[in-house]
């Protein structure tokens, strides 16, 4: 009876919702999800592989516009939303051709890098010079030449997870976790770094080599910035990398012709807002992001849909505060409405919250991302092949962060579902930045779209996984593992069911006072 307990505990905490919330209490609303209501895993997959047909979704593309539809048309079918929507006006950009060769042999490109300056059809030539990670780009040793890059790999101690860092509580029960290890991904947004010094050093285009496969990074679409650069990128897998770098070892000039023909194209793209009304008017906001390129990247949504059927089937009355389901454009496009903030269609939803949580508009977001990411591990490609290779892990699930704002019994409440529902790999996290005393939040970044959220001053929960394979639209539904999905699920099914009664004064915890230090000027995040 812990819902029940926890409602009488907190009924003369929420005055606006207290009549609905003492008929709740006469009807015995659901302790938990009960999961025999809940979406079945082959329900999940049936809408992992309705998704999967759209294709990649870059912001304002055919296919990102139909899969919004698509999730329109499953929401209007669940009784009792409201609809309503934000629209963007953007400059769509949209890779027309790509095509490289060196020293006149032709070399498979994987995918341009978006938003890169148009070659046109004709492409351009230009003497190839690498420089290696570590060596900055400049006009020295890169004007008029097309400079060859290898993507980092980034690595972040597994310590960092646990109380002793970042960490708030750890759920790994089968100790799968090597504390002395480390988390480690290939990092394409560097080329966002690479290609803006290109630009300031005269070059005339970038090549970004990856450790991966052609087969596994075709069509890999990072950094989302939204942004024109000023030169050409490609991307090219391991063994066009070593083709281009033997045919550099010789020490002669080499010269070599790339081709990114691109467009930008006047659109528009929205934000989609499904409303359920609750007992009081002050909302529950629960996000996920449209634009990705796979199914893992984007299957926020697909919970949302069955986390919005659940709900609406009980009554009004089990149901204290408003849910509103938002399903937010920009991720791929994150200087949505210009050039001077960072922010995408999260960081915009984010500032309208924010200015209407003190009139009580609002209690707290939940953003939902990656869940039930399958673990890829990166290892040696067999035959003396350059590189590495990705190969699903038969057991395992990438770690699930769930940063968590400055409030402990809101981390109480998600480290209890977590358990409950046996959501393995998960760590509950103070932040996934190091802590800033001098501002407020103290963590800026919360590691994915929950980020506006936090930095706005809102109660937020935001799982999120970090797949290696999320870049690449290669890996399909085969990379999620759908008993994860559906455990997460459930598990932040409950948490939204919980914080319907929750006094706000514990959702926000230390947020109430940090919003008070902002107004009277101590600085938020930069």
């Amino acid at each position: 009876m812990r819902r029940l307990a926890l409602l009488t505990l907190l009924l003369p905490l929420v005055a606006p919702a207290q009549p609905a919330l003492a008929q709740a209490s006469a009807l015995a609303c659901p302790v938990r999800v009960d999961p025999a209501a809940f979406a079945s895993e082959a329900r999940l997959s049936t809408l992992a592989e309705q998704q999967e047909a759209f294709g990649p979704r870059p912001t304002g593309s055919t296919a990102h516009a139909g899969y919004v539809d698509w999730l329109e048309e499953e929401m209007a079918a669940i009784p009792g939303l409201q609809f309503s929507s934000l629209p963007y006006a953007i400059d769509r950009w949209d890779s027309l051709g790509t095509g490289l060769t060196v020293g006149g042999t032709a070399v498979q490109v994987a995918a341009p890098v978006p938003f890169s300056s148009s070659t046109g059809a004709g492409g351009v030539s230009a003497p190839l010079v690498h420089l290696a990670a570590g060596t900055n780009i400049t006009a020295a040793n890169a004007a008029g030449k097309i400079v060859v890059r290898d993507l980092p790999w980034t690595s972040v101690p597994n310590l960092l997870f646990y109380p002793l860092g970042l960490g708030y509580s750890m759920y790994d029960p089968a100790h799968t976790i090597n504390l002395l290890g480390s988390e480690s991904m290939e990092a394409p947004a560097a080329a966002d770094a690479d290609l803006k010094a290109a630009a300031a050093a005269g070059a005339v285009g970038v090549i970004e080599v990856s450790q991966l496969p052609h087969a596994q990074i075709q069509g890999m679409y990072a950094p989302y910035e939204g942004l024109p650069y000023g030169v050409p990128g490609a991307y090219v897998g391991a063994d066009q990398g070593k083709q281009i770098k033997d045919a550099l070892a010789a020490g002669q000039p080499v010269q070599a012709a790339l081709t990114v023909n691109a467009a930008w194209t006047p659109t528009t793209t929205r934000t989609l807002l499904a409303t359920l009304p609750g007992g009081s008017a002050q909302k529950i906001v629960v996000e996920s992001h449209t634009d990705g390129m796979s199914p893992v990247w984007d299957n926020g949504p697909l919970t949302m849909i069955e986390m919005a059927r659940y709900l609406s089937s009980l009554p009004v009355e089990c149901r204290p505060r408003t849910v509103q389901f938002a399903f937010v454009t920009g991720h791929l496009y994150q200087h949505l409405t210009g050039p001077d903030v960072r922010e995408g269609g999260a960081g915009r939803l984010a500032a309208q919250l924010d200015a209407e949580y003190d009139q009580g508009g609002v209690s707290s977001v939940v953003v939902l991302e990656h869940l039930g990411a399958k673990r890829y591990d990166a290892v040696a490609r067999p035959n003396g092949l350059p590189g590495k290779q990705l190969v699903a892990n038969p057991t395992l699930t990438e770690l699930l962060m769930v940063p968590v704002s400055e409030s402990t019994p809101l981390r109480e409440l998600v480290k209890g579902h977590i358990q409950y529902w046996d959501v393995k790999r998960t760590a509950i996290l103070k932040g996934l930045s190091a802590a800033d005393l001098a501002t407020v939040p103290h963590h800026c970044g919360f590691g994915g779209e929950g980020t506006p959220y936090n930095q706005h001053l809102l109660p937020v929960i935001a799982p999120i996984a970090a797949p290696k394979t999320l870049f690449s639209p290669q890996f399909g539904t085969e990379a999620i593992d759908l008993p994860a999905m559906r455990k997460a699920s459930l598990a932040f099914t409950d948490v939204v069911l919980d914080l319907g009664p929750m006094a706000q004064s514990a959702v926000a915890g230390d947020v109430t006072a940090m919003r008070q230090q902002r107004a009277s000027g101590t600085p938020g995040c930069a």
